[in-house]
């Protein structure tokens, strides 16, 4: 394998100018930089991670943990995130649920964002989190733990799904999806804010994949006073939902309003383009390359930072026919 030493000699440059071109520094005359890049590729040169993590006690890597990889969403942020921290200078190494507490701990990784999700024992896992004693902060946490975090004010999101169904004349509301407590939440109080009753029978049980949104509308019982307009848990429980109207031979949005959870690039090459609410995806993955960048350096940063989701009007709602 070549070094930089090969490099620097077969260039005709010092050792320094070669490891100074290689990590862009902007010292290096763009000539000079030019030169040991076509020498670099020319022989397959590959940086090795751990002779500069040994040199400089960096290795520019930051962890990034999730605890499953089913949901589209979860895809869209790890890209989003993965650009960001690379215009930092930074590589993202992605695992899934705590195993990233070993990983992270052999490659000895400069920092980590975890996104928050169910755990069945918190307590137990924050412990041994916290034992890889390097820059962390939770993604996306409706709490408030013990660290620095990245908060999206889900029931302000929800406060505009039901405020924009209401103006639309939808006073019978419904939720696709009982599995994630603060959207459930943040639902009955928004309907609370906008003077409109709640009603049980009105929450479809579902948890959180495109089949359980498919049959939470396939097994409701339609009748005089079911829901006119329905919010999706996430964008896979909207798509399948979607999927059971249109089957059911209900018109979306004439028949039906639906709203989703998550805004994602293929909601709006949905059967209905669907209107969504969400954080904004771009915004998130900003706010989470520039938190851990200043944790790592140490520097004085104000948390939390909260995310404000975004109602994306499409053509999945309209003004109630009733």
């Amino acid at each position: 394998m070549i070094t930089i030493k090969d490099i620097a000699k077969l260039a005709g440059v010092s050792y320094s100018t070669v490891s100074k071109a290689l990590n862009d520094d902007p010292r290096i005359k763009p000539a000079t930089k030019q030169k040991v890049l076509a020498v670099a590729e020319k022989h397959q040169y590959r940086k090795n991670m751990l002779a500069r993590q040994l040199s400089t006690g960096r290795s520019n890597i930051i962890g990034f943990v999730l605890d499953e990889l089913s949901n589209p969403l979860f895809s869209n942020i790890s890209g989003r995130l993965h650009t960001e921290l690379k215009k930092r200078g930074y590589q993202m190494i992605l695992v899934v649920a705590d195993d990233g507490v070993d990983v992270f701990s052999q490659l000895r990784v400069d920092g980590c964002i975890l996104w928050d999700y169910a755990l069945d024992n918190r307590e137990m896992f924050w412990k041994k989190f916290a034992t890889l004693n390097m820059p962390c902060f939770v993604l996306g946490t409706d709490e408030a733990p013990n660290s620095p975090y990245i908060k999206i004010d889900r029931k302000e999101g929800l406060f505009k799904a039901v405020e924009h169904l209401k103006s639309l004349g939808h006073s019978r509301i419904g939720f696709i999806g009982n599995s994630q407590h603060v959207k459930l939440e943040g639902y009955r109080e928004a309907l609370q804010r906008t003077g409109l009753d709640f009603n049980e029978d009105h929450v479809l049980p579902a948890y959180s994949s495109w089949e359980d949104g498919y049959f939470a509308i396939r097994n409701h019982a339609f009748g005089a006073d079911s829901p006119t307009a329905f919010i999706g848990l996430n964008n896979l429980v909207t798509r399948g939902a979607l999927r059971a109207l249109l089957e059911a031979g209900y018109s979306v949005p004439s028949d039906i309003s639906l709203i989703g959870y998550d805004d994602l690039p293929d909601m709006q090459y949905a059967e209905v383009a669907l209107t969504t609410i969400g954080p904004p995806l771009d915004e998130l993955a900003v706010q989470a390359a520039e938190l851990i960048v200043s944790l790592i350096r140490d520097e004085q940063v104000d948390v939390p930072v909260v995310i404000q989701p975004k109602l994306n009007l499409r053509n999945s709602t309209a003004m109630c026919r009733q």
